[in-house]
């Protein structure tokens, strides 16, 4: 006892009755006069783990501690004073209650819906989605829509295209896998695949790129309306054209209707720089397993199979061309090769040489070729010196087939710009404040 007392600390047995005065009560009065205090859990918490403290080694503060209660009596006494105990802390949204799978505490899975631009490079939906989403799940939908026969009897989809559609999402999935990534394929409405994909793995957003038709605007809107009734949004961008859409000096119900005009005005614009396609992506979300599914084949979508006769190849090599980003680089290599070696035979040779746009336009309009990317590595390829210190190229003949490039492109955008203003109209005269309300509410 003598040791015990000469440490400081006395026992509770042999202590004065105004020495065992309990800080419980002291405690609670100091709550009771901070009301916003006493309602916060985690304050309460500190409080009653820095007064366990004092209680297991008996520190003698302010005339003595009580005697610890045992476990089973604590929470009878602190209901008997009215006392709130602390609450568990409780997890964050999305962890442990059930929320859907794939949702964490953070950023949450995002999709990204493939159409009409099957490559990585240059993708700006594909860039986002990397950006501000924790994991990517890609997918690509054959809509039956675009298949079959038109009214006229012919088919929406000819069998060459189809097929040309199917190598170039085949070698897109093979782009994707080798980013880490996978490329989920269907056969389906793309308002019911994805309004499904959102709901199964939690997805935060949908990305894709908007299109000029007005088919495919309908779809779009019936894609944002299925994402939202997920909980999802839809980030739509612009894309495949070389002058962007916000870029440009005028509205889109301000389109020239003459290409001379259009060309005019856009002169002076400058062309965005193409995104590098990205060496490594998101996985997949943990949650809501996804089959990847099979690409199908022409017969299941309705055509008939092409001959053998007509292997798919390079244009150059016989047969039909072949789908996919991979071979569109080879091709746009080819050709700026081809357009450079026509240059000594003069301007038109040089453009009009090697078939010019048409050896290169399957590519673009599948969108497994970037129009940007494209003037890029013409400008690369066409206005390089050919000799160590030679004259650059863009100074002598050379320069003649770069401005085809950038004339052609200028058409290509002339026509879908031209698209996307009819198409955005719905019930009302062109120009008029409806359809451009319409045209804004699908753009972004």
């Amino acid at each position: 006892m003598a040791s015990t007392v000469s440490r400081g600390v006395l026992p509770v047995a042999a202590a004065a009755p105004w020495q065992r005065r309990p800080l419980r009560p002291r405690l609670l009065a100091v709550c009771a006069s901070a009301p916003a205090v006493a309602h916060q859990p985690c304050v309460l918490g500190g409080l009653a783990q820095q007064l366990r403290q004092l209680k297991q080694f008996k520190v003698c503060l302010l005339g003595g501690v009580d005697a610890p209660a045992p476990a089973a009596d604590r929470g009878t006494q602190s209901a008997a004073r009215g006392v709130r105990q602390p609450q568990p802390t409780r997890q964050p949204a999305g962890v442990g209650d059930g929320a859907a799978p794939g949702c964490g505490a953070g950023r949450r899975p995002g999709i990204v819906w493939f159409r009409g631009d099957l490559r990585l490079h240059d993708n700006e939906a594909l860039a986002r989605a990397q950006a501000e989403c924790s994991s990517l799940l890609p997918v690509y939908c054959f809509d039956p829509r675009e298949y079959g026969k038109s009214p006229q009897g012919y088919d929406k989809t000819g069998p060459y295209r189809a097929q040309f559609l199917a190598e170039a999402v085949a070698d897109l999935r093979a782009a994707l896998r080798a980013a880490g990534s996978e490329l989920v394929v269907r056969v389906g409405r793309p308002e019911e695949v994805v309004g499904e994909l959102v709901r199964r793995t939690g997805a935060g957003a949908v990305y894709c790129h908007t299109e000029v038709a007005y088919e495919d605007l309908r779809a779009e809107a019936a894609v944002r309306a299925a994402a939202e009734a997920g909980g999802a949004r839809l980030r739509a961008y612009w894309a495949n054209t070389l002058c962007h859409l916000d870029d440009l000096p005028f509205s889109l119900d301000q389109l020239p209707q003459n290409f001379d005009k259009f060309r005019e005005q856009i002169g002076g614009v400058a062309v965005r720089a193409a995104l590098p396609a990205p060496q490594e992506l998101h996985g997949l979300p943990l949650g809501g397993r996804v089959d990847p599914g099979d690409i199908p084949t022409l017969e299941q979508l309705g055509l008939q199979p092409l001959p053998a006769a007509a292997a798919t190849g390079s244009i150059g090599e016989g047969g039909s061309p072949r789908g996919g980003e991979g071979e569109a680089l080879r091709q746009l290599q080819r050709f700026v090769a081809a357009a450079g070696g026509q240059a000594a035979a003069g301007p038109v040779a040089a453009a009009h040489g090697s078939n010019f746009s048409a050896n290169i336009a399957p590519w673009l309009a599948t969108g497994c070729l970037s129009p940007r990317r494209m003037l890029e590595d013409a400008r690369r390829a066409l206005a390089a010196p050919t000799a160590a210190g030679a004259t650059p190229a863009a100074s002598r003949p050379l320069q003649a087939p770069l401005e085809w490039v950038r004339f052609e492109l200028y058409w290509r955008d002339f026509f879908r710009l031209l698209s996307r203003k009819y198409s955005s109209i719905s019930g009302a005269r062109l120009g008029s404040s409806a359809a451009t309300a319409a045209a804004a509410a699908v753009a972004t």
